[in-house]
């Protein structure tokens, strides 16, 4: 393949020139509707304002808020002058927020205005008093609040900061200086930040599209959440390097508005978790006709249930839609069925790695190159992180001498390439000396019409070592 050497920005720019008139970004649930011209005028504004309040290259600046147009042009807006974005969980404690800002020396927040409750400002507001280290706390607003500059001040900020000037720090931007910390869920211990260049989300999205076979005539629902990768790099940098629309039903994950929007704004590509998809087909509102411009997208986040796959490219018709596999650390996508691939491949397999890296199965004790079918743990190597922002023991860890992440997920890899994820090191059920796979557990149990989703998992027993349980959820 051929690598893409630019920034974010720089790449971005020539998109927009390309596709000026076309749809950008349409969030239907506010009504704002945005060419790429108009986009690009908008990231603009916000770059300019952030010079505008000593914003530097290589200062981190936090990231809370829902799926509104503001988020991507703040997101973008940094990219462009060389920042780095550091996205929060809407939904987040006050805690894990102060360690996230802390940990990543965040020096400002931007924060949403648009939650019912008015607790994000409240906490951002908190956040400016308790944090010294915080210099700026920008809300998305059109007035001011105490300490908070409002979103319309910010922009108005920048209006003294000339064209040129931004060009100029734009281009001057090394694409091979971090762009984003993405915090890990922190399942074991304290999140972990993961450092993330230019080159690595960009060709990731490069080749991802291709395998998609998305192109600047699509149109892509995106309902997932921005803060992830999954939404911000996956789905919204992806589709806007590719010159596609991006079609933004709401701002928190509400399925009869992203069923509403699909007919309206006839989107081609869909993507989202299984339970969300299955949250989309289980809704009384859901019409197999309003989804005849889909064809495409991704299922992606957790492992596909057989019977889920089946039924939205066999049933409801969305033929060319795809499963893949990836993790924050490796720029997100590592593997991906093809659009074409029989579906017995989509439902059974995680698909084949992308040509922008290796993937090899290892024996986990010893670190040996396992042959085909045989099980162990998945390694990739080709775009990965730079780093746990100060954990050099968390990232000497993960990444051995050789530069292959060690992703902590079993699996196997048949001589074809097609993966297979069987589970994870650490969920390996052992029961009276047996092991236990949770996800082919659950696959079986999808099977059953009864049961819409499942999650398997192990408790300690004092004679058995480990018993198995199982968390369920009926239909509807």
């Amino acid at each position: 393949m051929s690598i893409i050497q630019k920034s974010i920005g720089q790449l971005l720019s020539e998109v927009a020139r390309t596709n000026s008139d076309r749809d950008a970004l349409v969030h239907t649930e506010i009504g704002k509707r945005y060419s790429y011209e108009s986009l690009s005028q908008e990231l603009d504004r916000a770059a300019r304002g952030f010079l505008s309040r000593g914003i530097k290259p290589g200062d981190k600046i936090a990231l809370w808020s829902p799926n509104i147009p503001q988020w991507l042009f703040a997101m973008l807006g940094l990219a462009k002058i060389g920042a780095v974005i550091v996205p929060v969980d809407p939904a987040t404690t006050k805690d894990n927020l102060y360690y996230i800002l802390e940990q990543s020396e965040s020096r400002g927040l931007i924060v949403a205005d648009s939650d019912d409750t008015g607790n994000m400002a409240k906490t951002a507001a908190g956040a400016g008093r308790d944090l010294a280290f915080l210099e700026h706390i920008f809300i998305i607003s059109d007035s001011s609040a105490g300490d908070l500059i409002s979103w319309n001040e910010l922009i108005a900020g920048g209006e003294d900061i000339a064209a040129d000037t931004l060009a100029e720090v734009s281009e001057a931007v090394d694409p091979e200086n971090p762009v984003a910390i993405m915090y890990t869920s922190g399942t074991t211990g304290r999140p972990k930040g993961v450092v993330l260049d230019h080159p690595g989300l960009i060709n990731k999205s490069m080749v991802s599209t291709e395998r998609q076979g998305i192109s600047d005539d699509d149109r892509l629902c995106l309902f997932f959440p921005l803060f992830h990768m999954f939404g911000n790099t996956c789905i919204a940098l992806a589709g806007l390097l590719r010159g596609a629309a991006l079609i933004m039903p709401c701002r928190i994950f509400d399925p009869v508005k992203v069923l509403g929007a699909i007919p309206a704004e006839k989107c081609t590509a869909i993507y989202g978790s299984p339970s969300m998809l299955i949250a989309l087909i289980d809704n009384p509102e859901f019409q197999k006709t309003q989804w005849a411009t889909l064809a495409k997208g991704i299922i992606g986040g957790a492992p596909c249930p057989m019977e889920l796959m089946r039924r939205i490219v066999e049933d409801i018709g969305v033929s060319d839609i795809t499963v893949a596999y990836g993790i924050t650390e490796t720029s997100s996508w590592i593997t991906m069925t093809h659009p074409d691939d029989a579906l017995e491949l989509r439902v059974s397999t995680i698909g084949r790695p992308l040509a922008c890296n290796e993937v090899k199965i290892v024996d986990p004790a010893s670190g040996h190159s396992l042959a085909p079918e045989q099980q162990g743990e998945l390694c990739t190597r080709g775009f990965l992180m730079k780093e746990y922002y100060k954990m050099p023991a968390a990232t000497a860890a993960a990444i051995d001498r050789e530069k292959w992440f060690h992703t902590g997920d079993l699996g196997t890899m048949d001589p074809d390439g097609y993966v297979r994820i069987t589970g994870r090191l650490k969920d390996v059920i052992v029961r009276n000396d047996i092991e236990l796979y949770p996800v082919e557990i659950e696959e079986a149990i999808y099977m059953l019409p009864e049961i819409s989703e499942v999650q398997v998992f192990g408790f300690p027993d004092p004679n058995k070592g480990q018993e198995v349980a199982a968390w369920m959820l009926p239909p509807g």
